[in-house]
């Protein structure tokens, strides 16, 4: 047995993950990574192999793990990092085929320049993850460093995921349906889709929806290219037409523009999906209507006072709806990868329990302020 594969099994219990890189075989795999992996309450190692711009997994046991490890991939990267809870270690490989073990060095590598709790911080998206998407995006380089100039948009990646982790934390399903309206260019749907198959295992279909067809087609090719079956985008406009018709679990709007957020959540109410993740825009429907009616008048006084209060009116009649329809709805500040002001993001979970008294309140408020509202007439 190597050194290597030695360090590797004495390294197990507290590993973090496990780099392979500069491939001896150009045709064989370009990169490996090894990491922890808890699936189904046992401790696995998922065994990521990069090929042809593909990323492929397995997840053994240990005793599988270092069989395969030492028949199939020792000896066959020049380079190796090696990072536990208490240290990370760089390996060089000889000319004689064994390794030469570098200086350790601190286990999580910290952008320059942060103090204090940030210093601190444990992201869900380490440095070092494998994580093609962050490649294309500009905040990763092509060895999983994180692009210093670029780490406020890192940091707000992890955001997402911190929302996204606190509502699935304790959620034991192994499989998974999600759907992403507005997806765009679809960086945080592809992050999405990592983080549940990836570094969780989890079995998921994410579909994202835009009206954009050449985006849709470009975001097709890539998850192709990383390997990502079940991710896929389709061109389609929520309000209007057929969508997905099997039961989803989780809904995401990111930025889906004005009332097309409204044609989401119903979609989600519809479906009955568990959850909610929104994050409105554009609000202008109630902004281009709304006249003077009673206590709100004096946000009307000035533009960009009225159009604040009408996009945070939006919001609160949504959430209303959502109340009345089952769900437990919490309003709280998300930062989008533009630092958008637009940064409030409603997250729902369904609990099964109506009412009517919250569309009732809106109604009211709708018809005194002379506006409609399109969630509250599609949910009516």
């Amino acid at each position: 047995m190597s050194r290597l594969t030695q360090d590797l099994a004495a390294a197990l219990p507290g590993l973090t993950r496990l780099v392979l890189s500069q491939p001896i075989d150009k045709t064989g795999d370009q990169k490996v990574s090894i990491r922890p992996l808890y699936l189904r309450g046992e401790r696995l190692y998922q065994l990521e192999r990069f090929r042809d711009n593909k990323a492929f997994h397995e997840n053994l046991d240990e005793e599988s793990l270092l069989r395969r490890f030492e028949s199939e991939l020792d000896g066959r990267f020049r380079q190796a990092l090696l990072v536990t809870e208490k240290e990370s270690a760089q390996y060089s490989l000889r000319q004689n085929g064994s390794y030469k073990r570098h200086a350790a060095a601190a286990a999580v590598p910290r952008p320059a320049g942060l103090s204090g709790n940030n210093r601190e911080k444990r992201y869900l998206i380490g440095e070092g993850e494998a994580v093609p998407a962050l490649v294309d995006l500009g905040i990763f380089t092509q060895d999983y460093k994180i692009v210093r100039a670029r780490y406020d948009k890192y940091r707000q990646i992890n955001r997402f995921l911190e929302l996204i982790d606190q509502a699935f934390r304790e959620d034991g399903r192994e499989e998974l349906t999600v759907l992403d309206f507005g997806c765009g260019k679809s960086y945080l749907t592809f992050i999405l889709y990592w983080y549940f198959a990836v570094k969780q295992g989890r079995r998921v279909k994410i579909i994202g929806y835009d009206l954009k067809k050449d985006v849709v087609e470009h975001c097709n090719a890539v998850a192709e290219k990383y390997g990502y079956d079940g991710l896929r985008f389709v061109h389609a406009d929520v309000s209007r037409d057929a969508l997905y018709g099997e039961r989803v679990d989780m809904i995401v709007t990111l930025h889906a523009c004005d009332t097309a957020t409204d044609y989401a959540l119903h979609y989600a109410i519809e479906k009955g999906a568990d959850y909610i993740f929104s994050v409105p825009c554009c609000q202008h429907e109630i902004n281009l209507q709304m006249k003077k009616g009673g206590e709100l008048d004096v946000f009307l006084r000035h533009g960009i006072v009225r159009e604040r209060m009408a996009a945070l009116l939006t919001d609160e009649i949504r959430t209303l709806v959502l109340e009345d329809r089952g769900y437990t709805v919490d309003v709280i500040e998300f930062t989008d990868l533009e630092n958008s002001p637009k940064n409030l993001m409603l997250r729902a979970r369904r609990n099964g329990r109506k009412s009517e008294k919250g569309r009732a309140l809106a109604r009211e408020i709708a018809g005194r302020y002379g506006f409609t509202q399109t969630l509250l007439e599609l949910e009516k």
